[in-house]
Protein backbone atom coordinates (compact mmCIF):
# COMPACT_ATOMS: atom_id res chain seq x y z
CA UNK A 1 0.00 0.00 0.00
CA UNK A 2 1.77 3.08 -0.81
CA UNK A 3 1.38 5.97 2.11
CA UNK A 4 1.50 9.16 2.18
CA UNK A 5 1.90 11.47 5.54
CA UNK A 6 1.06 14.64 4.80
CA UNK A 7 1.68 17.62 7.59
CA UNK A 8 0.83 21.12 6.85
CA UNK A 9 2.69 23.89 8.89
CA UNK A 10 1.20 27.25 9.11
CA UNK A 11 3.80 30.32 9.67
CA UNK A 12 2.57 34.51 9.84
CA UNK A 13 4.44 37.48 10.09
CA UNK A 14 6.96 37.94 12.84
CA UNK A 15 5.57 37.81 16.95
CA UNK A 16 2.76 40.54 17.50
CA UNK A 17 2.54 41.88 13.74
CA UNK A 18 -0.77 41.09 12.15
CA UNK A 19 -2.27 43.04 9.20
CA UNK A 20 -5.98 43.43 7.33
CA UNK A 21 -6.35 40.46 5.30
CA UNK A 22 -3.91 38.22 6.70
CA UNK A 23 -5.30 34.38 6.90
CA UNK A 24 -6.83 33.19 10.34
CA UNK A 25 -5.32 30.21 11.83
CA UNK A 26 -5.39 29.12 15.48
CA UNK A 27 -1.45 29.17 16.04
CA UNK A 28 0.52 29.68 13.53
CA UNK A 29 4.46 29.70 14.04
CA UNK A 30 5.42 33.61 13.50
CA UNK A 31 8.49 33.63 11.28
CA UNK A 32 11.03 34.54 14.20
CA UNK A 33 10.35 32.07 16.09
CA UNK A 34 10.69 28.09 15.78
CA UNK A 35 7.40 26.70 16.42
CA UNK A 36 6.66 22.83 16.95
CA UNK A 37 7.31 21.54 13.63
CA UNK A 38 10.90 20.05 14.39
CA UNK A 39 9.60 18.62 17.73
CA UNK A 40 7.33 16.76 15.49
CA UNK A 41 9.59 15.36 13.05
CA UNK A 42 12.39 14.72 15.62
CA UNK A 43 9.59 12.03 17.08
CA UNK A 44 9.07 10.57 13.62
CA UNK A 45 12.56 9.02 14.19
CA UNK A 46 10.96 6.03 16.70
CA UNK A 47 8.71 4.89 13.60
CA UNK A 48 10.22 1.12 12.43
CA UNK A 49 8.19 1.73 9.05
CA UNK A 50 9.24 4.52 7.27
CA UNK A 51 8.07 3.40 3.69
CA UNK A 52 6.01 6.72 2.93
CA UNK A 53 6.13 9.77 1.55
CA UNK A 54 6.34 12.60 3.88
CA UNK A 55 4.81 16.52 2.30
CA UNK A 56 4.92 18.93 4.54
CA UNK A 57 2.68 21.48 3.02
CA UNK A 58 4.01 25.25 3.84
CA UNK A 59 0.74 27.77 4.63
CA UNK A 60 1.77 31.48 5.57
CA UNK A 61 -0.61 33.48 6.09
CA UNK A 62 0.31 36.15 4.04
CA UNK A 63 2.35 35.75 0.35
CA UNK A 64 4.59 38.43 2.29
CA UNK A 65 6.41 35.35 4.42
CA UNK A 66 6.10 32.71 2.04
CA UNK A 67 9.71 33.00 0.94
CA UNK A 68 11.28 33.19 4.40
CA UNK A 69 8.88 30.46 5.45
CA UNK A 70 9.70 27.63 3.16
CA UNK A 71 13.75 28.80 3.63
CA UNK A 72 12.86 28.17 7.54
CA UNK A 73 11.27 24.47 7.08
CA UNK A 74 14.06 23.62 4.70
CA UNK A 75 16.23 24.50 7.45
CA UNK A 76 14.20 22.36 10.27
CA UNK A 77 14.18 19.29 7.60
CA UNK A 78 18.13 19.54 7.20
CA UNK A 79 18.55 19.91 10.84
CA UNK A 80 16.26 17.26 11.81
CA UNK A 81 17.82 14.54 9.28
CA UNK A 82 14.61 12.07 9.03
CA UNK A 83 15.66 10.02 6.73
CA UNK A 84 12.28 9.54 4.77
CA UNK A 85 11.44 10.89 1.59
CA UNK A 86 10.23 14.05 1.90
CA UNK A 87 8.55 16.59 0.26
CA UNK A 88 7.76 20.34 0.63
CA UNK A 89 4.48 21.91 -1.12
CA UNK A 90 4.39 25.76 -1.45
CA UNK A 91 2.27 28.18 -2.77
CA UNK A 92 4.08 28.35 -5.70
CA UNK A 93 4.27 24.88 -6.28
CA UNK A 94 -0.21 24.54 -6.26
CA UNK A 95 0.39 28.05 -8.50
CA UNK A 96 2.00 25.71 -11.33
CA UNK A 97 -0.06 22.99 -10.64
CA UNK A 98 -3.06 24.88 -11.31
CA UNK A 99 -1.31 26.08 -15.13
CA UNK A 100 -1.35 22.19 -15.68
CA UNK A 101 -5.01 21.55 -14.78
CA UNK A 102 -6.15 24.52 -16.84
CA UNK A 103 -4.84 22.92 -19.61
CA UNK A 104 -7.40 20.46 -19.81
CA UNK A 105 -10.11 22.23 -17.58
CA UNK A 106 -9.64 25.58 -19.56
CA UNK A 107 -13.07 26.95 -18.25
CA UNK A 108 -11.02 26.87 -14.96
CA UNK A 109 -14.01 24.74 -13.31
CA UNK A 110 -11.78 23.57 -10.63
CA UNK A 111 -10.11 26.83 -9.93
CA UNK A 112 -12.24 27.26 -6.92
CA UNK A 113 -10.66 24.28 -5.09
CA UNK A 114 -6.76 25.22 -5.59
CA UNK A 115 -6.81 27.13 -2.81
CA UNK A 116 -4.39 26.93 0.29
CA UNK A 117 -5.71 29.27 2.59
CA UNK A 118 -8.34 28.51 5.78
CA UNK A 119 -8.44 24.95 7.05
CA UNK A 120 -10.31 23.12 4.61
CA UNK A 121 -8.90 24.34 1.58
CA UNK A 122 -5.09 22.66 3.33
CA UNK A 123 -6.58 19.82 4.18
CA UNK A 124 -7.93 19.17 0.72
CA UNK A 125 -4.92 20.38 -0.75
CA UNK A 126 -3.41 17.62 1.36
CA UNK A 127 -5.78 14.98 -0.73
CA UNK A 128 -4.81 16.66 -3.76
CA UNK A 129 -0.84 16.33 -3.32
CA UNK A 130 -1.72 12.49 -1.86
CA UNK A 131 -3.16 12.02 -5.55
CA UNK A 132 -0.65 13.52 -7.45
CA UNK A 133 1.94 11.09 -5.73
CA UNK A 134 -0.71 7.67 -6.27
CA UNK A 135 -1.18 7.10 -2.86
CA UNK A 136 -3.42 4.33 -1.45
CA UNK A 137 -3.68 5.45 1.73
CA UNK A 138 -3.40 10.17 2.89
CA UNK A 139 -2.67 10.23 6.16
CA UNK A 140 -2.99 13.75 7.79
CA UNK A 141 -1.13 14.85 10.85
CA UNK A 142 -0.68 18.23 12.33
CA UNK A 143 2.69 19.73 12.85
CA UNK A 144 1.66 20.03 17.01
CA UNK A 145 1.89 16.32 17.77
CA UNK A 146 4.56 13.89 18.84
CA UNK A 147 4.62 9.81 17.76
CA UNK A 148 5.15 7.80 20.98
CA UNK A 149 4.27 4.44 19.16
CA UNK A 150 6.79 2.76 17.31
CA UNK A 151 4.06 0.73 14.65
CA UNK A 152 1.72 3.99 14.22
CA UNK A 153 2.25 4.03 10.37
CA UNK A 154 1.63 -0.02 10.39
CA UNK A 155 -1.45 0.05 12.32
CA UNK A 156 -3.03 3.69 10.54
CA UNK A 157 -3.38 1.01 7.90
CA UNK A 158 -3.54 -1.97 9.47
CA UNK A 159 -7.65 -2.48 8.39
CA UNK A 160 -7.65 0.25 5.78
CA UNK A 161 -9.82 -0.80 2.65
CA UNK A 162 -10.76 -4.27 4.46
CA UNK A 163 -13.96 -5.25 5.10
CA UNK A 164 -15.22 -4.90 8.91
CA UNK A 165 -19.00 -5.37 10.44
CA UNK A 166 -20.35 -5.88 6.93
CA UNK A 167 -18.53 -2.57 5.84
CA UNK A 168 -15.47 -1.48 4.41
CA UNK A 169 -13.33 1.23 6.05
CA UNK A 170 -12.40 4.00 3.94
CA UNK A 171 -11.65 6.14 6.75
CA UNK A 172 -9.37 5.36 10.18
CA UNK A 173 -9.54 7.62 12.58
CA UNK A 174 -6.75 8.10 15.77
CA UNK A 175 -7.13 9.66 18.07
CA UNK A 176 -5.52 12.47 20.44
CA UNK A 177 -4.03 12.15 24.22
CA UNK A 178 -3.15 15.26 25.69
CA UNK A 179 -0.11 16.17 28.25
CA UNK A 180 -1.20 13.66 31.20
CA UNK A 181 -1.98 11.05 28.63
CA UNK A 182 -5.25 11.33 28.48
CA UNK A 183 -8.00 11.22 25.57
CA UNK A 184 -10.42 13.65 27.12
CA UNK A 185 -9.68 17.66 26.39
CA UNK A 186 -7.62 19.60 28.62
CA UNK A 187 -9.97 22.16 29.91
CA UNK A 188 -11.87 23.45 33.24
CA UNK A 189 -15.24 23.25 33.18
CA UNK A 190 -17.37 26.57 34.01
CA UNK A 191 -20.87 27.58 35.21
CA UNK A 192 -21.98 29.13 32.02
CA UNK A 193 -21.29 25.22 30.11
CA UNK A 194 -24.51 24.04 31.83
CA UNK A 195 -26.27 24.86 28.36
CA UNK A 196 -23.12 24.49 26.47
CA UNK A 197 -21.55 21.39 27.82
CA UNK A 198 -19.36 20.57 24.59
CA UNK A 199 -16.68 18.87 26.38
CA UNK A 200 -19.14 16.84 28.36
CA UNK A 201 -20.84 15.59 25.19
CA UNK A 202 -17.17 14.99 23.93
CA UNK A 203 -15.97 13.38 26.61
CA UNK A 204 -19.11 10.64 26.52
CA UNK A 205 -18.33 10.52 22.79
CA UNK A 206 -14.71 9.41 23.42
CA UNK A 207 -15.53 7.39 26.59
CA UNK A 208 -17.84 5.39 23.98
CA UNK A 209 -15.85 5.00 21.37
CA UNK A 210 -11.94 5.61 22.32
CA UNK A 211 -12.35 4.01 26.06
CA UNK A 212 -14.37 0.84 25.34
CA UNK A 213 -13.89 -2.40 23.29
CA UNK A 214 -13.72 -3.34 20.73
CA UNK A 215 -10.56 -1.98 19.35
CA UNK A 216 -11.87 -0.87 16.23
CA UNK A 217 -15.39 0.82 15.84
CA UNK A 218 -17.62 3.26 13.41
CA UNK A 219 -17.09 6.86 15.24
CA UNK A 220 -19.30 9.82 14.48
CA UNK A 221 -16.11 11.88 14.65
CA UNK A 222 -12.37 12.46 13.89
CA UNK A 223 -9.45 13.97 14.51
CA UNK A 224 -7.82 15.72 11.86
CA UNK A 225 -4.04 15.40 12.99
CA UNK A 226 -5.20 11.73 13.14
CA UNK A 227 -6.96 10.48 9.76
CA UNK A 228 -6.14 8.07 7.81
CA UNK A 229 -8.22 8.06 3.81
CA UNK A 230 -8.27 5.41 1.38
CA UNK A 231 -7.76 6.48 -2.31
CA UNK A 232 -11.39 5.82 -3.04
CA UNK A 233 -12.70 7.94 -0.49
CA UNK A 234 -10.32 11.13 -1.14
CA UNK A 235 -10.86 10.79 -4.48
CA UNK A 236 -14.85 11.28 -4.16
CA UNK A 237 -15.31 13.18 -1.15
CA UNK A 238 -13.52 16.74 -0.26
CA UNK A 239 -13.41 18.78 2.28
CA UNK A 240 -15.77 21.34 2.53
CA UNK A 241 -14.55 24.62 1.49
CA UNK A 242 -17.57 26.56 3.37
CA UNK A 243 -16.90 25.56 6.91
CA UNK A 244 -13.83 27.66 8.80
CA UNK A 245 -13.76 25.45 11.72
CA UNK A 246 -14.22 21.40 12.75
CA UNK A 247 -13.70 20.64 9.38
CA UNK A 248 -12.35 16.88 10.58
CA UNK A 249 -15.71 15.98 12.07
CA UNK A 250 -17.42 17.56 9.08
CA UNK A 251 -15.44 15.42 7.09
CA UNK A 252 -17.19 12.33 8.76
CA UNK A 253 -20.77 13.80 7.76
CA UNK A 254 -19.70 14.38 4.25
CA UNK A 255 -18.23 10.96 3.58
CA UNK A 256 -21.58 8.83 5.68
CA UNK A 257 -23.24 11.46 3.07
CA UNK A 258 -21.78 9.83 0.42
CA UNK A 259 -21.69 5.97 1.47
CA UNK A 260 -18.46 6.16 3.01
CA UNK A 261 -18.35 5.15 7.04
CA UNK A 262 -15.06 6.19 9.36
CA UNK A 263 -14.07 3.89 11.84
CA UNK A 264 -11.95 4.50 14.85
CA UNK A 265 -8.47 2.26 16.26
CA UNK A 266 -8.57 2.99 19.80
CA UNK A 267 -4.79 1.89 20.07
CA UNK A 268 -3.66 4.80 17.65
CA UNK A 269 -3.37 7.53 19.93
CA UNK A 270 -1.34 10.22 19.67
CA UNK A 271 0.25 12.84 21.44
CA UNK A 272 -1.36 16.28 20.54
CA UNK A 273 0.59 19.33 22.23
CA UNK A 274 -0.78 22.29 20.96
CA UNK A 275 -0.27 25.99 21.84
CA UNK A 276 -2.59 27.22 24.50
CA UNK A 277 -5.10 29.37 22.37
CA UNK A 278 -5.21 33.20 23.44
CA UNK A 279 -8.15 33.43 21.74
CA UNK A 280 -11.15 34.82 24.70
CA UNK A 281 -13.96 32.52 25.68
CA UNK A 282 -16.80 34.17 23.74
CA UNK A 283 -14.44 33.82 20.46
CA UNK A 284 -14.24 30.66 20.47
CA UNK A 285 -17.76 29.96 21.59
CA UNK A 286 -18.36 31.73 18.24
CA UNK A 287 -16.76 29.77 16.65
CA UNK A 288 -18.27 26.67 17.38
CA UNK A 289 -21.83 28.47 16.40
CA UNK A 290 -20.75 28.86 12.90
CA UNK A 291 -19.49 25.63 12.39
CA UNK A 292 -22.76 23.99 14.02
CA UNK A 293 -25.17 26.25 12.48
CA UNK A 294 -23.77 25.14 8.94
CA UNK A 295 -23.79 21.51 9.22
CA UNK A 296 -26.90 21.53 11.01
CA UNK A 297 -28.48 23.53 7.61
CA UNK A 298 -26.35 21.28 5.75
CA UNK A 299 -28.45 18.04 7.08
CA UNK A 300 -31.61 19.98 7.12
CA UNK A 301 -31.36 20.61 3.37
CA UNK A 302 -30.65 17.46 1.85
CA UNK A 303 -32.94 15.84 -0.54
CA UNK A 304 -32.86 12.01 -1.48
CA UNK A 305 -29.92 11.62 -4.44
CA UNK A 306 -29.06 8.15 -5.99
CA UNK A 307 -25.65 8.52 -4.89
CA UNK A 308 -26.22 9.48 -1.52
CA UNK A 309 -27.38 8.60 2.16
CA UNK A 310 -29.73 10.69 3.73
CA UNK A 311 -28.20 11.02 7.62
CA UNK A 312 -29.56 12.07 10.87
CA UNK A 313 -28.37 14.42 13.48
CA UNK A 314 -28.73 10.87 15.45
CA UNK A 315 -26.17 8.83 13.23
CA UNK A 316 -23.56 11.23 14.71
CA UNK A 317 -24.80 10.81 18.92
CA UNK A 318 -23.53 11.37 21.06
CA UNK A 319 -21.25 13.97 19.69
CA UNK A 320 -21.24 16.06 17.50
CA UNK A 321 -25.08 15.06 17.10
CA UNK A 322 -26.12 16.57 20.08
CA UNK A 323 -25.76 20.30 18.64
CA UNK A 324 -27.02 19.53 15.18
CA UNK A 325 -30.81 19.55 16.62
CA UNK A 326 -33.35 21.98 16.67
CA UNK A 327 -32.94 23.03 19.96
CA UNK A 328 -29.25 24.17 18.89
CA UNK A 329 -30.43 27.81 19.04
CA UNK A 330 -31.79 27.59 22.63
CA UNK A 331 -29.06 26.34 23.94
CA UNK A 332 -26.88 28.98 22.01
CA UNK A 333 -29.10 31.83 23.66
CA UNK A 334 -29.18 30.18 27.13
CA UNK A 335 -25.01 29.71 26.84
CA UNK A 336 -24.38 32.70 25.72
CA UNK A 337 -26.66 34.74 28.34
CA UNK A 338 -24.66 33.21 31.14
CA UNK A 339 -21.37 33.46 30.01
CA UNK A 340 -22.18 37.77 29.43
CA UNK A 341 -23.49 37.41 33.22
CA UNK A 342 -19.89 35.77 34.10
CA UNK A 343 -18.25 38.54 32.45
CA UNK A 344 -20.19 41.41 33.95
CA UNK A 345 -19.80 39.97 37.41
CA UNK A 346 -15.73 39.72 36.69
CA UNK A 347 -16.15 43.93 35.22
CA UNK A 348 -15.94 43.24 31.55
CA UNK A 349 -18.36 44.80 29.97
CA UNK A 350 -16.86 43.98 26.35
CA UNK A 351 -16.42 40.18 26.44
CA UNK A 352 -20.36 40.24 27.75
CA UNK A 353 -21.06 42.66 25.07
CA UNK A 354 -19.80 40.06 22.40
CA UNK A 355 -21.62 37.08 24.12
CA UNK A 356 -24.69 38.96 23.45
CA UNK A 357 -23.59 39.60 20.02
CA UNK A 358 -23.54 35.99 19.55
CA UNK A 359 -26.78 35.14 19.98
CA UNK A 360 -27.86 37.48 17.08
CA UNK A 361 -24.80 35.83 14.88
CA UNK A 362 -26.70 32.43 15.80
CA UNK A 363 -29.44 33.67 13.98
CA UNK A 364 -28.63 35.59 11.12
CA UNK A 365 -24.82 35.56 10.16
CA UNK A 366 -23.89 31.96 10.93
CA UNK A 367 -26.97 30.62 8.88
CA UNK A 368 -25.58 30.13 5.10
CA UNK A 369 -27.29 32.84 2.79
CA UNK A 370 -27.04 29.35 -0.05
CA UNK A 371 -28.15 26.14 0.19
CA UNK A 372 -25.55 24.06 2.39
CA UNK A 373 -26.56 20.95 0.70
CA UNK A 374 -26.28 21.90 -2.79
CA UNK A 375 -23.28 24.09 -2.07
CA UNK A 376 -21.26 20.94 -1.16
CA UNK A 377 -23.08 18.95 -4.04
CA UNK A 378 -21.23 21.11 -6.33
CA UNK A 379 -18.10 21.06 -4.75
CA UNK A 380 -17.96 17.43 -4.57
CA UNK A 381 -19.08 17.38 -8.29
CA UNK A 382 -15.65 19.15 -9.11
CA UNK A 383 -13.85 17.36 -6.75
CA UNK A 384 -14.08 14.60 -9.04
CA UNK A 385 -13.28 16.37 -12.12
CA UNK A 386 -10.55 17.78 -10.94
CA UNK A 387 -9.68 14.08 -9.66
CA UNK A 388 -9.92 12.88 -13.17
CA UNK A 389 -7.67 15.81 -14.52
CA UNK A 390 -4.89 14.83 -11.68
CA UNK A 391 -5.43 11.32 -13.36
CA UNK A 392 -4.84 12.48 -16.90
CA UNK A 393 -1.96 14.78 -16.47
CA UNK A 394 -0.51 12.95 -13.57
CA UNK A 395 3.04 12.81 -15.38
CA UNK A 396 3.57 16.47 -15.52
CA UNK A 397 1.97 17.49 -11.75
CA UNK A 398 4.33 14.32 -10.82
CA UNK A 399 7.41 16.32 -12.02
CA UNK A 400 6.53 19.36 -9.92
CA UNK A 401 6.14 18.11 -6.78
CA UNK A 402 9.09 16.16 -7.68
CA UNK A 403 11.48 19.54 -7.58
CA UNK A 404 10.71 19.89 -4.36
CA UNK A 405 11.27 16.11 -3.10
CA UNK A 406 14.33 17.44 -1.33
CA UNK A 407 15.61 14.14 0.32
CA UNK A 408 16.25 12.61 -3.77
CA UNK A 409 19.64 13.43 -5.86
CA UNK A 410 18.97 14.16 -9.58
CA UNK A 411 17.89 11.52 -11.80
CA UNK A 412 21.07 10.54 -14.41
CA UNK A 413 20.09 8.36 -16.88
CA UNK A 414 21.95 7.24 -20.01
CA UNK A 415 20.23 6.06 -23.29
CA UNK A 416 19.78 2.40 -21.51
CA UNK A 417 17.70 4.38 -18.71
CA UNK A 418 20.52 2.89 -16.71
CA UNK A 419 21.09 5.31 -13.92
CA UNK A 420 24.22 6.49 -12.80
CA UNK A 421 25.06 5.64 -9.23
CA UNK A 422 28.24 5.37 -7.38
CA UNK A 423 29.19 2.30 -5.17
CA UNK A 424 28.20 3.37 -1.80
CA UNK A 425 24.83 4.22 -3.31
CA UNK A 426 24.15 0.97 -4.96
CA UNK A 427 25.21 -0.87 -1.52
CA UNK A 428 22.97 1.18 0.20
CA UNK A 429 20.09 0.66 -2.15
CA UNK A 430 20.90 -3.42 -1.37
CA UNK A 431 20.69 -2.95 2.24
CA UNK A 432 17.14 -1.80 1.52
CA UNK A 433 16.42 -4.99 -0.40
CA UNK A 434 18.41 -7.84 1.47
CA UNK A 435 18.09 -8.45 5.11
CA UNK A 436 21.61 -10.54 5.52
CA UNK A 437 24.59 -10.31 7.49
CA UNK A 438 27.13 -9.32 4.91
CA UNK A 439 30.80 -7.77 5.55
CA UNK A 440 31.84 -4.76 3.66
CA UNK A 441 33.70 -6.67 1.18
CA UNK A 442 30.47 -9.03 0.47
CA UNK A 443 28.67 -5.64 -0.11
CA UNK A 444 30.83 -4.19 -2.26
CA UNK A 445 31.23 -7.71 -4.36
CA UNK A 446 27.19 -7.51 -4.55
CA UNK A 447 27.36 -3.56 -6.10
CA UNK A 448 29.89 -4.65 -8.68
CA UNK A 449 27.17 -7.00 -10.32
CA UNK A 450 24.30 -4.85 -9.55
CA UNK A 451 23.36 -1.88 -12.16
CA UNK A 452 19.99 0.63 -11.08
CA UNK A 453 17.50 1.35 -13.97
CA UNK A 454 14.75 4.03 -13.84
CA UNK A 455 11.74 4.04 -16.05
CA UNK A 456 9.00 6.51 -16.08
CA UNK A 457 5.21 6.94 -15.63
CA UNK A 458 3.54 5.05 -18.72
CA UNK A 459 6.90 3.92 -19.67
CA UNK A 460 7.36 0.21 -21.36
CA UNK A 461 9.87 -2.15 -19.52
CA UNK A 462 9.77 -4.83 -21.83
CA UNK A 463 7.15 -6.61 -24.25
CA UNK A 464 5.85 -9.93 -24.84
CA UNK A 465 8.49 -11.49 -26.97
CA UNK A 466 11.45 -9.49 -25.84
CA UNK A 467 14.46 -11.76 -24.68
CA UNK A 468 14.66 -11.41 -20.63
CA UNK A 469 18.09 -11.71 -19.31
CA UNK A 470 18.07 -9.53 -16.20
CA UNK A 471 16.42 -9.69 -12.88
CA UNK A 472 14.96 -6.30 -11.17
CA UNK A 473 13.91 -5.88 -7.62
CA UNK A 474 11.95 -2.76 -7.35
CA UNK A 475 13.45 -0.38 -5.31
CA UNK A 476 10.16 2.25 -5.60
CA UNK A 477 7.36 3.05 -7.78
CA UNK A 478 4.50 0.51 -9.05
CA UNK A 479 4.19 -1.44 -12.48
CA UNK A 480 1.69 -3.42 -14.06
CA UNK A 481 2.15 -6.82 -15.93
CA UNK A 482 -0.19 -7.50 -19.00
CA UNK A 483 -1.07 -9.34 -21.85
CA UNK A 484 -2.57 -8.56 -25.18
CA UNK A 485 -2.51 -4.92 -26.58
CA UNK A 486 -4.66 -2.39 -27.95
CA UNK A 487 -3.86 -4.58 -31.42
CA UNK A 488 -5.90 -7.58 -30.06
CA UNK A 489 -8.42 -6.10 -28.63
CA UNK A 490 -7.44 -4.01 -25.59
CA UNK A 491 -4.57 -5.01 -22.52
CA UNK A 492 -5.44 -7.61 -19.79
CA UNK A 493 -4.04 -6.37 -16.30
CA UNK A 494 -2.43 -9.75 -14.60
CA UNK A 495 -1.12 -8.40 -11.86
CA UNK A 496 0.78 -4.60 -10.21
CA UNK A 497 4.36 -5.44 -8.75
CA UNK A 498 5.66 -2.26 -6.11
CA UNK A 499 8.55 -2.07 -3.45
CA UNK A 500 10.55 -4.75 -3.28
CA UNK A 501 8.95 -7.26 -5.35
CA UNK A 502 10.70 -9.27 -7.49
CA UNK A 503 10.91 -9.13 -11.50
CA UNK A 504 12.42 -11.61 -14.33
CA UNK A 505 13.65 -14.29 -12.14
CA UNK A 506 12.98 -16.31 -14.79
CA UNK A 507 16.03 -15.06 -16.80
CA UNK A 508 17.97 -18.23 -15.72
CA UNK A 509 15.95 -20.33 -18.32
CA UNK A 510 16.79 -17.99 -21.00
CA UNK A 511 13.39 -17.39 -22.46
CA UNK A 512 11.53 -14.52 -23.83
CA UNK A 513 9.08 -12.55 -21.52
CA UNK A 514 6.05 -13.69 -22.52
CA UNK A 515 3.96 -10.36 -20.82
CA UNK A 516 3.89 -7.05 -21.13
CA UNK A 517 5.82 -4.58 -18.47
CA UNK A 518 4.85 -0.96 -18.00
CA UNK A 519 5.70 1.78 -15.33
CA UNK A 520 2.33 2.73 -13.81
CA UNK A 521 4.45 5.54 -11.87
CA UNK A 522 8.01 6.79 -12.00
CA UNK A 523 9.62 3.79 -11.04
CA UNK A 524 13.48 2.64 -10.13
CA UNK A 525 14.74 -1.05 -10.26
CA UNK A 526 18.05 -2.81 -9.11
CA UNK A 527 19.03 -4.98 -11.27
CA UNK A 528 21.47 -7.80 -12.31
CA UNK A 529 22.50 -9.74 -15.42
CA UNK A 530 22.06 -13.72 -15.94
CA UNK A 531 25.88 -13.71 -16.72
CA UNK A 532 26.76 -11.71 -13.34
CA UNK A 533 24.69 -13.96 -11.04
CA UNK A 534 26.92 -17.46 -12.24
CA UNK A 535 29.58 -15.14 -12.04
CA UNK A 536 28.84 -14.11 -8.61
CA UNK A 537 28.74 -18.20 -8.24
CA UNK A 538 31.37 -19.38 -9.16
CA UNK A 539 33.80 -16.44 -7.48
CA UNK A 540 32.20 -16.41 -4.46
CA UNK A 541 29.45 -19.11 -3.70
CA UNK A 542 28.79 -18.77 0.22
CA UNK A 543 27.75 -15.08 -1.34
CA UNK A 544 25.93 -16.78 -3.93
CA UNK A 545 23.72 -19.02 -1.69
CA UNK A 546 22.80 -16.51 0.46
CA UNK A 547 21.64 -13.92 -2.51
CA UNK A 548 19.35 -17.33 -3.78
CA UNK A 549 17.95 -17.65 -0.35
CA UNK A 550 16.78 -13.70 -0.37
CA UNK A 551 15.85 -14.10 -3.90
CA UNK A 552 13.77 -17.60 -3.18
CA UNK A 553 12.01 -15.83 -0.39
CA UNK A 554 10.76 -12.52 -2.71
CA UNK A 555 9.79 -14.84 -5.27
CA UNK A 556 7.70 -16.84 -3.05
CA UNK A 557 6.33 -13.13 -1.52
CA UNK A 558 5.45 -12.64 -5.22
CA UNK A 559 3.51 -15.90 -5.56
CA UNK A 560 1.24 -15.37 -2.51
CA UNK A 561 0.61 -11.50 -2.99
CA UNK A 562 0.06 -11.54 -6.55
CA UNK A 563 -1.29 -15.34 -7.13
CA UNK A 564 1.10 -16.35 -9.63
CA UNK A 565 1.73 -19.70 -9.32
CA UNK A 566 0.91 -20.61 -12.65
CA UNK A 567 1.64 -17.39 -14.33
CA UNK A 568 3.73 -17.69 -17.48
CA UNK A 569 6.38 -14.16 -17.34
CA UNK A 570 10.02 -15.13 -18.67
CA UNK A 571 8.70 -18.61 -20.98
CA UNK A 572 8.44 -20.79 -17.89
CA UNK A 573 6.42 -20.60 -14.79
CA UNK A 574 7.52 -18.80 -11.92
CA UNK A 575 7.92 -22.46 -9.59
CA UNK A 576 10.30 -23.46 -12.45
CA UNK A 577 12.24 -20.44 -12.29
CA UNK A 578 12.29 -21.10 -8.70
CA UNK A 579 13.56 -24.45 -9.20
CA UNK A 580 16.27 -23.48 -11.33
CA UNK A 581 17.10 -20.52 -9.12
CA UNK A 582 18.16 -23.67 -6.69
CA UNK A 583 20.56 -24.85 -9.44
CA UNK A 584 24.13 -24.23 -9.57
CA UNK A 585 25.18 -24.16 -13.13
CA UNK A 586 28.94 -26.00 -13.61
Amino acid sequence: MRKVVLIPTYWSRAKREWREGDAVYDHPTPIDENGTLARTLESMKILTAKDFKLVLLICPTTPDVAAEAERRVLEIIHDVNLHAETYIFTISDLARIADVMFEEDTERKVAPLLNMSGYANVRNMCLLCADILSADAAILIDDDEVFEKADWVERSVEFLGKRIYGDVVYGMAGYYTNKYDQYYDDVKMEHWMTYWDRFGFKAKAFDEIIGSAPRVKRTPFAFGGAMIIHRDMFQSVPFDPEITRGEDIDYVINSRMYGFSFFLDNTLSIKHLPVPKKHPQWKRIREDIYRFVYEREKIASQVKKGNMVMVTPEDFDPYPGVFLREDLDEKIFRSNMMLATDYMMKGDSEGALESMNNIMIATKDAKPKFNAFAKYRKTQKLWELMCEVVAHNRYELRKIMEEHNITNHPIVRNEQSVRQLGKEEIVAALHKVFDFELGDDDWKALADRFFVKTFFEDEMLFRSGDFNETMYIILKGELMLFAGTHKTGGEIEIARLAKGDILGESCLKNQPFTLNCRAIQFTELIGIDRRDIYKLIESRPELGVKFYQQVLVKVVGKMRTNNLYNMSIGGGTVLEAVHDATIVPD
